[in-house]
């Protein structure tokens, strides 16, 4: 009975071992994603978590909603976050205080912003000495209402207009229907569609170049986990190529839904609408966006004229992503 108990031991034992070695082998990776604000170009993060792209490709994703760029800026100085669905105004803030990051991946070169007024604003003299909600001050939001501001021929200090820190686009909307702020901006028609039907005016609409929605990883990070960046990327490149496909369709208007707390699919399908025509297929980095973020925060601190944008782009992952014919998988995957 000894001697079969050693045999049975010295069989069974090392196949445990062995088990538990590959288990450990094939345990996903757990990643943190921030991102500062829930709208849907945020699709891509969502999906991939719904769709469990992030386990196709190694990892065990958590996004991790910050409030606003402040806090994600700080974080990304401090180590404390890694990798952000986020834009330009994250990376040059991280410069601007010593930090390094790099945008690899970018959904959006040409932003769209909805300048959202209240009823009794009907014209553009009309903002004057009014109160303008903003996520954070020199963060994106901000940037879209300097520009819907520029465009109509409006000036900050000239005509009393006040920026109020109010947090993301959902937190700006109540503000502007409870009378807390009379202006906005919406970077989703699905947010100021549903705002005009409650009777609040579009005073404006600005399309300008933006690195505003992709990927950034502190530089650090990137350099030590690159196979785990990549991986993210893959993860999201295919969440876009899924929800942008007409067989994606149904369940991005159902992630939209669920994670943005909808009730009218009628305002879910103009966000899948809106991301639809702004994703790029092969999301490179946008360097003209880049500049024209940089330009817009050295209005509110020169210290951004002193950063080079090129140095804050990292497209090596999509060249190699590209050249592995990764694309071209993803298209004819996803081909209808």
């Amino acid at each position: 009975m000894k001697a079969t108990l050693t045999i049975f031991s010295a069989f069974f034992f090392p196949l445990i071992g062995m088990i538990s070695l590959s288990w450990a082998a094939a345990a996903p990776t757990r990643v943190d994603i921030a991102y500062p604000s829930p709208s849907p170009r945020v699709a891509p993060l969502w999906v991939a978590q719904d769709m469990d792209f992030f386990g196709k490709y190694g990892l065990k994703a958590q996004a991790v909603l910050v409030r606003n760029n402040t806090m994600l800026t700080a974080g990304f100085a401090s180590g404390d976050i890694n990798m952000a669905y986020t834009g330009g105004t994250t990376v040059l803030g991280v410069a601007a205080v010593g930090g390094e990051s790099k945008m690899v991946l970018g959904f959006v070169s040409r932003g769209r912003g909805f300048l959202m007024v209240k009823p009794d604003i009907r014209k553009p003299a009309d903002l004057a000495g009014k109160k303008f909600g903003v996520q954070s001050i020199g963060g994106t939001f901000w940037m879209y209402a300097m520009l819907g501001l520029e465009q109509l021929g409006l000036a900050v200090a000239r005509d009393k207009i006040q920026f109020i820190v109010i947090g993301d686009q959902p937190l700006m909307m109540r503000a502007l229907e409870s009378g807390v702020i009379d202006a906005m901006m919406s970077t989703s028609r699905a947010f100021a569609l549903d705002l005009k039907k409650k009777g609040f005016n579009l005073l404006a609409e600005v399309f300008p170049p933006m690195a505003a929605t992709g990927l950034v990883a502190r530089k650090p990070f990137l350099e030590k986990n690159p196979a785990v960046v990549e991986n993210v990327v893959k993860a999201l490149i295919e969440a876009e190529y899924f929800l942008l496909a007409p067989s994606g369709k149904n369940q991005t208007i159902k992630t939209l839904m669920n994670r943005l707390k909808m009730s009218d699919v009628s305002l879910a399908e103009e966000g899948y609408a809106d991301i639809v025509k702004e994703f790029e297929p092969k999301p490179y980095p946008s360097l003209e966006g880049m500049r024209n973020m940089q330009r817009l925060m050295a209005l509110q601190n020169p210290k951004f004229n002193e950063l080079n944008p090129t140095h804050l782009i990292d497209a090596s992952f999509l060249k190699k992503l590209e050249d592995s014919g990764f694309f071209a998988q993803l298209q004819a995957r996803y081909k209808e």
